[in-house]
């Protein structure tokens, strides 16, 4: 089979997925967005330079400095050893309620089953009686079979799982 040239061209993904600035042309667009980028940069990285700067890589020598006062760096020590405790004291708190969940999910919850385990076998048996006779065996049902066009006079009538439950419950039960 000869691949055509359209064929080998052809991506899926384009249908899902444009964008004007990697595609050729639009020269103005890459320009634009090239200089948001670098501003948006620049507006998130001076802050955090100079709040650094001015606290954890302070020296003596801060005359004209904004933060040439020690408030400014004994608020921002303050706020990290606040967040610091804040955070060591909510993991705490989190490995112990999870050590507690789990100790009293394993130890306290009840371990029994809580439905009747003679129905639940019942309806499967019936069930599986019922999916062979309408359907035919099991392993010619999951193994064999690739497509499968229900009849309309094999589809289900409204509650017909509920009847089948019901007539095999009082019969076995």
């Amino acid at each position: 089979m000869k691949i055509t040239t359209s064929q080998k061209d052809y991506d899926p993904m384009r249908k899902y997925i444009h964008d004007a600035f990697f595609e050729r042309g639009h020269v103005l667009l890459k320009i634009r967005q090239i200089i948001i980028t670098i501003l948006a940069w620049i507006i998130m990285i001076v802050p955090i330079y100079w709040t650094l700067s001015l606290t954890v890589f302070a020296n003596k020598n801060m005359q004209g400095q904004p933060w040439s006062v020690p408030e400014g760096k004994d608020l921002f020590d303050f706020f990290g050893h606040f967040l610091t405790d804040a955070f060591l004291v909510l993991t705490i708190i989190t490995v112990a309620f999870t050590l507690y969940n789990n100790y009293y999910t394993t130890y306290h919850v009840k371990k029994h089953t809580i439905y009747n385990e003679k129905k639940l076998f019942a309806r499967r048996e019936a069930i599986k009686d019922f999916y062979s006779s309408k359907f035919g065996e099991r392993y010619y049902r999951r193994n064999e079979i690739r497509y499968y066009v229900v009849t309309p006079e094999n589809n289900f009538e409204i509650k017909t799982i509920d009847k089948i439950y019901s007539k095999f419950e009082d019969a076995k039960l």
